[in-house]
């Protein structure tokens, strides 16, 4: 047996385990990390459109340029034809230029978790062009697993990880491997990284299903298909297109001047009733020529067989919406598909990968420099990142598979999710390109009423500057003191953790590159709540806790205004601070929809009477 040691080991490299070798190399070159590939690249994979969102991951992963200058398709957005009516509307990247909102006298949209300054700066006019890339994932795949190699990751090819080693008391220890000329052996390691797909290595037979979104995705490629949409004639730029048909979905778009790569997505019942004469290709072929939006586009066009693994024409993989039922653990974390696998209607699965594996390397980053924060709280804040983050596009992928098949419908829901308050300037096509773009932006703003909202004058301390309320959308500015609130989840303070802010402030040090700034907010391990707005950051004093816990277990604003002066040290803070504090922390628990916020009905006074006819006044 063969026995060593890493920092690190990465099971998987795909997009998810090379971008996170990457990273971690990158920031920390002197880490050793390793990365089991069981397959030799460059190696087929399904999932070949990327969405904006992943250009600033592939900028720091030094690759957005080789993209650009690269033979892939450059994506200029996404048409539909969803419903009835089969009136085209579409997503424009571009139009992403025409969108703003108000920081400081200046236009910029600020993406909660990500830099936007690569798309849109300051003054409002496009830094680079707001495109996506339709690529081979063959050759796009190598390219990211070659940049980990380039950025000193050890890269083991037709390698698998075969059992994870722990030590008496659970702890991981190293992980068993075992590669295609049978040798075998184990890296020494206290982290691993599950990168490993939906195999789901660190948490098979613990992910949950969701029983509305259960398809199955047929495809192939073809020679010789017409575009369906071009610009200015030009054979290296386009869009995806989507047709609903009878029983599902069709995906077509270029991969290459010549590749066009078509899909057929439809519901496991029906994919297993036609499947018992097991004519795959007759499904495939019956569904594209029945959406006459394509059908005339593929007259002249033929399989190709030099894409699919074994020459085959048609290949098919099930599209169960799925996530781990905790996506971290003690020494681990899961990025990419073995975390969350969403659906292909958004086109969002490699562009999560992506983020997921860049937002885990600079947590282990951060873990690894600042040994002063325990590694249980921060991999935790991870899990609610990605949880919102893929939470958002499961959302708009169920509304899409919903009853209503409107395009005004979609939009509108694209607007509840992307601007819930109506505080950007953006109409629901716009909000519904945003979406489709991974662009979920949180308005913030630079009021005196925010920045000042929450204990400004702790006792004098330097935690003061802590724990002010920098980003927090004080929507409901009503005097709620008689409010009662429901709590319709149990929620705590916690460590949150996000990239440092683009706009900076002096209260708030950015942290260093290829780390995470670390703050407390109001979290919950609840999958229902993962959504944007539940993990819409904000910034709250550690020292309430105490205030936090109680609110848990109370119904009454008055009653915890009442309660908070006994929870905390005598003295900590002047009485209107933390009165002013209490309230700011219950609305933004009503904000993130932990709570739901009510006025109470004032008591009716009427008259009864009782049996022996005695008239008495009683509330109701």
């Amino acid at each position: 047996m063969n026995f060593s040691g890493k920092d690190c080991v990465v099971i998987g490299g795909g997009p998810a385990g090379s971008s996170f070798a990457a990273i971690v190399k990158k920031y920390n070159p002197a880490l050793n990390v390793t990365v089991l590939e069981q397959a030799h690249f460059p190696r087929y994979h399904i999932g070949e459109s990327l969405i904006p969102a992943a250009n600033n991951v592939l900028r720091e992963l030094e690759l957005y340029e080789d993209l650009q200058r690269s033979t892939f398709i450059k994506k200029m957005g996404i048409v539909f034809v969803w419903g009835e009516e089969r009136k085209p509307w579409s997503a424009d990247y571009l139009r992403l230029k025409e969108v703003p909102s108000q920081f400081g006298g200046s236009d910029i949209i600020d993406v909660t978790g990500q830099d936007f300054r690569g798309v849109i700066d300051r003054l409002g006019y496009m830094d680079t062009p707001v495109t996506a890339f339709n690529v081979r994932r063959a050759e796009y795949d190598l390219m990211l697993l070659n940049q980990a190699r380039n950025f000193g990751a050890e890269v083991r090819e037709g390698t698998r990880a075969s059992a994870i080693v722990r030590d008496a008391e659970g702890r991981i220890e190293g992980v068993q491997w075992e590669d295609d000329r049978g040798q075998k052996g184990t890296i020494m390691t206290p982290f691993v990284l599950d990168a490993s797909g939906l195999g789901s290595f660190m948490t098979k037979g613990a992910r949950d299903y969701d029983p509305d979104m259960s398809n199955f995705a047929v495809y192939g490629y073809l020679s010789n298909a017409e575009w369906k949409v071009t610009f200015n004639g030009s054979r290296d730029r386009s869009t995806v297109f989507i047709a609903t048909v009878e029983n599902g979905w069709i995906w077509y778009f270029p991969i290459s001047p010549d590749i066009m790569s078509v899909g057929v997505v439809t519901r496991s019942h029906h994919f297993k009733s036609k499947m018992r004469d097991g004519d795959l290709a007759g499904l495939w072929w019956e569904t594209v020529l029945s959406c006459p939006e394509i059908a005339d586009l593929v007259k002249n066009a033929t399989l190709r067989t030099d894409m699919l693994p074994g020459g085959q024409r048609i290949a098919v993989s099930q599209d169960w919406s799925s996530w781990a039922r905790t996506p971290v653990g003690e020494g681990w974390a899961a990025a990419g598909d073995a975390a969350i696998f969403v659906d292909p209607i958004l086109s969002s699965g490699v562009t999560l990968a992506l983020q997921s594996g860049y937002r885990a390397a600079c947590t282990f980053n951060t873990a690894r420099t600042r040994p002063e924060i325990p590694a249980g709280p921060l991999w935790n804040a991870y899990a609610t990142y990605i949880r919102g983050e893929y939470g958002s596009f499961l959302k708009m992928a169920r509304h899409f598979y919903g009853a209503n098949r409107a395009a005004h419908s979609w939009w509108s829901e694209a607007q509840r999710i992307v601007n819930p308050f109506g505080r950007l300037k953006l109409d629901d096509h716009q909000s519904f390109t945003m979406a489709t773009a991974g662009f979920f932006p949180a308005p913030r703003t630079n009021t005196q009423e925010v920045t000042a909202s929450l204990i400004e004058h702790l006792s004098g301390r330097q935690a003061s500057a802590e724990a002010m309320l920098k980003e927090s959308v004080t929507v409901d500015t009503r005097d709620i003191t008689e409010d009662a609130y429901e709590v319709l989840t149990r929620f705590r303070l916690d460590v949150r953790t996000e990239p440092p802010s683009p706009l900076g402030t002096p209260d708030t040090p950015s942290a260093p590159a290829g780390q995470l700034d670390v703050f407390y907010d109001l979290v919950t391990d609840d999958n229902d709540f993962a959504h944007r707005l539940a993990v819409y950051p904000c910034r709250i004093a550690p020292a309430l806790a105490p205030v936090v816990n109680r609110m848990n277990t109370s119904s009454s604003v008055r009653e915890l205004l009442q309660d908070a002066p006994s929870l905390l040290p005598a003295g900590f803070a002047r009485p209107e601070d933390l009165r002013r504090s209490v309230i700011e922390i219950v609305r933004v628990a009503n904000l993130k929809g932990f709570v739901r916020l009510y006025t109470p009905r004032s008591p009716e006074l009427i008259s009864v009477h009782n049996a022996q006819g005695v008239e008495a006044i009683c509330q109701i």
